[in-house]
């Protein structure tokens, strides 16, 4: 038998370590009081609530969990113009030291809804490739990227969806596809999980690494075969900007891959004479490439000497000579553009089931303002991490993003019906919550769930400074 006092000294010591809390418990469940035992398990709990409200932007518990989880983008820095310097310095918070708990049913219906959306997605794919030029300007797609688009044949690999799921309002629409950033990908595939594990919470999605692995492993050996050569004789890259997240997340993505590869940051990725693309450190050519980074910044890069890279990039691509992942393909439906598409199509254009999936998941959207009415929410057709948005509700402007980089400000827009966030109550603030889907190819271009997750911000606007608020059950 444990005396009394052992069960305090016990609790006390566990207070500073969860793991250690529940272990302790294990061990005393077997031995004492049935009255001690529900002390031992309420002084539990109570630790848990505890680490919960504790800072959640800045503590040494949360820069330990993060560190430990790898994820050195746990922190936003900004990087200095000219440079490329990360300013620590000027750091802000991204990842909460907090786990959001979630009904499975809810994650259940949130991956349920986007695989009816990827089904859409999957059809108007296969239209634009064979709407002619004059269509596709007039939707927004850069001059420059039209071939591609229309030539790309292997299907997108995967894409990100951005819900607004509010239960409480009875509104579940979907507001983007982002098939072309590696952002928010890891933390709703591992790093749920791992959070989820360490609050004590079930974890939100056990399959989602298993789905990403499989269909990561299938796409690679699709694209090899594009090559007419087997994956074993390809080499295989990943490549984004030197970043934190970028880099950081293909370094991640990469240890689910099956077959050997390198990394590399995008500034050593070379063309060879028209020949080849190669990494400039090795020398060695590259067949297949994971190159996370948007097509309509890439059609206006240039080399050392100011010319255009994208021409000989191109040529590589049309003549079998590279297969790059979720590429032409994915950019087909980057636009925001083509919600206006799926609008304008109407719902005869689809099959039955698509056809409800198009009115109950989809927003309506629009390249006039006049025809959304006098509320709605417009955005670049090329707009990234909430640049250039702005809401007007009842003919004026309700809300503004505080980032309106010209290169986002003047473009084309789009808009779309005005929605009703959900919002969430923590650390005192009401938040914004917006929720992110991943759908994989799975080798048969159905597209399938993989991981979710929430951002949170401060402001009505999700834009790069949000935070991923981790979630378990």
């Amino acid at each position: 038998m444990v005396a009394a006092d052992q069960v305090v000294t016990l609790v006390g010591v566990a207070l500073e370590d969860q793991v250690l809390v529940i272990h302790r418990m294990s061990v005393l469940l077997a031995v004492l009081p049935r009255a001690v035992v529900v002390l031992v398990v309420s002084v539990a709990v109570v630790m848990r609530v505890d680490k919960r409200v504790m800072n959640i932007f800045n503590s040494p518990q949360r820069k330990r969990l993060f560190q430990s989880m790898k994820m050195g983008w746990y922190n936003f820095a900004p990087i200095e113009e000219g440079t490329g310097i990360h300013l620590t310095d000027q750091e802000t918070p991204y990842a909460l030291y907090y786990c959001h708990q979630v009904l499975p049913q809810t994650i259940q219906e949130i991956q349920q809804a986007s695989e009816l959306v990827g089904s859409v997605l999957t059809q108007v794919w296969q239209t634009i490739r064979t709407l002619d030029e004059d269509t596709l300007l007039f939707y927004g797609f850069p001059e420059a990227t039209i071939k591609l688009v229309k030539y790309d044949f292997l299907a997108p690999f995967c894409m990100r969806l951005d819900w607004c799921w509010n239960q409480e309002k009875g509104i579940k629409k979907v507001v983007e596809t982002n098939p072309q950033t590696p952002s928010f990908w890891f933390e709703c595939t591992d790093g749920n999980n791992k959070v989820a594990r360490h609050f004590g919470l079930r974890e939100p999605d056990l399959d989602a690494q298993k789905i990403l692995k499989r269909t990561l492993n299938q796409h690679v050996n699709r694209a090899a075969l594009n090559l007419g050569k087997p994956v074993t004789d390809c080499r295989v890259a990943f490549t984004a900007l030197n970043n934190a997240e970028d880099l950081g997340t293909m370094r991640w993505l990469r240890n689910y891959l099956e077959s050997k590869s390198t990394i590399l940051p995008l500034e050593y990725l070379g063309i060879k004479d028209g020949e080849y693309l190669f990494d400039q450190r090795t020398k060695k050519p590259i067949d297949i490439l994971f190159m996370w980074y948007p097509v309509e910044w890439l059609i206006h890069d240039t080399d050392e000497k100011g010319e255009r890279l994208w021409p000989a990039l191109e040529q590589l691509i049309f003549e079998n000579k590279i297969v790059i992942v979720n590429f032409g393909s994915a950019f087909a439906l980057q636009p925001k553009s083509i919600f206006a598409l799926i609008t304008d199509l109407g719902y005869d254009f689809f099959s039955g089931k698509d056809a409800g999936t198009v009115w109950e998941y989809f927003p309506k959207t629009s390249l006039s303002a006049t025809a959304i009415g006098n509320s709605y929410f417009a955005k670049p057709i090329l707009g990234r991490e909430g640049e250039g948005g702005f809401a007007v509700n009842s003919g004026k402007i309700s809300v503004r993003s505080s980032n309106n980089d010209p290169w986002y400000t003047q473009q084309s827009y789009v808009y779309q019906e005005l929605l009703e966030f959900p919002k969430l109550e923590i650390d005192g603030k009401s938040m914004t919550q917006v929720w992110g889907a991943w759908l994989y190819n799975n080798g048969n271009d159905k597209f399938i769930s993989g991981g979710v997750g929430m951002r949170l911000s401060e402001g009505e606007i999700t834009d790069n400074l949000s935070y991923w608020c981790p979630i378990g059950c």
